[in-house]
């Protein structure tokens, strides 16, 4: 039996398009408890761990606050 990864759907605040994420129930879980984000969901990408956070998309947050070529 391997890792079932569930497929989450989160909304932007900014642009208000819905996004992909995919993480466990468990690591969802171990972050809600207060694990944090990076510690939870190692295998999930920055900009999605982002969205749970701060609900502004990988996208937007980059337009809003530059993102790494700035």
């Amino acid at each position: 039996m391997g890792i079932r990864l569930m497929r989450y759907e989160k909304q932007c605040i900014e642009c208000g398009k819905r996004k992909p994420i995919s993480a466990t129930a468990e690591q969802i879980r171990a972050w809600r408890n207060g694990a944090l984000i990076q510690d939870a969901m190692p295998n999930v990408p920055e900009d999605e761990r982002e969205l749970l956070i701060s609900g502004i998309c990988g996208e937007c947050f980059d337009a809003l606050f530059g993102g790494p070529e700035s």
